[in-house]
């Protein structure tokens, strides 16, 4: 969570962050307290039509104090993705009027010497398309992961991968397209929070 329109070109927001994406959000959410992370990303990508945009992506998520190897966790989170006002038109401008889809990026998470990344898809609501303005919409979903048996204790870093991508489904002519993004500026400071896992 985030991604904006036109078909093949348009065939690059999902997401959004991005997602997202990405997206993406995933944080260990399993036994103890969690911290709330609200995390303020933007993103880069090509859109059919109107060429490159920045999508601005609020990742929402909470992430576990402490996780325990070997049992799963449920991580719910939320992408907000603001797509800009050149998003909003071309749509307008080809008569969509509600759009739909999915967002797909990735959550890493370091631990020591181990790094993994899960994969995270947020299906995006049937959302209208507004009639001025910027064109918005709320992904939400959950991740279940389960931290391997055996994975050494310590702490744990999850941050939000650098690429998303956003599937997009139109009621126009354009039918449905992709956009892929990517953190613009590279460096943005992308981490989620940490994990104690015993």
């Amino acid at each position: 969570m985030t991604e904006t329109l036109v078909r093949k070109g348009v065939r690059r927001f999902r997401a959004a962050g991005i997602a997202a994406v990405v997206a993406g959000t995933v944080m260990l959410t399993a036994t103890g307290t969690a911290a709330a992370v609200e995390k303020n990303l933007t993103y880069k990508g090509g859109f059919p039509i109107i060429g490159d945009q920045k999508v601005a992506v609020v990742v929402k998520a909470e992430i576990p104090a402490t996780a325990k190897a070997g049992e799963p966790i449920s991580v719910p989170f939320t992408l907000d993705v603001d797509s800009g006002q050149a998003a909003g038109d071309g749509l307008r401008l080809v008569g969509a009027k509600k759009l739909s889809g999915t967002i797909s990026s990735k959550v890493n998470i370091a631990l020591g010497e181990q790094k993994v990344s899960i994969p995270i898809e947020l299906p995006i609501p049937d959302t209208e398309v507004p009639a001025e303005g910027s064109l918005k919409f709320t992904a939400t979903g959950k991740v279940d992961f389960t931290i391997p048996a055996g994975t050494p204790a310590g702490e744990a870093t999850s941050s939000v991968d650098a690429a998303a991508t956003s599937h997009i489904v139109t009621d126009s002519s354009l039918g449905e397209f992709d956009v892929n993004l990517t953190l613009d500026p590279p460096d943005q400071d992308a981490v989620l929070g940490k994990t104690t896992v015993s």
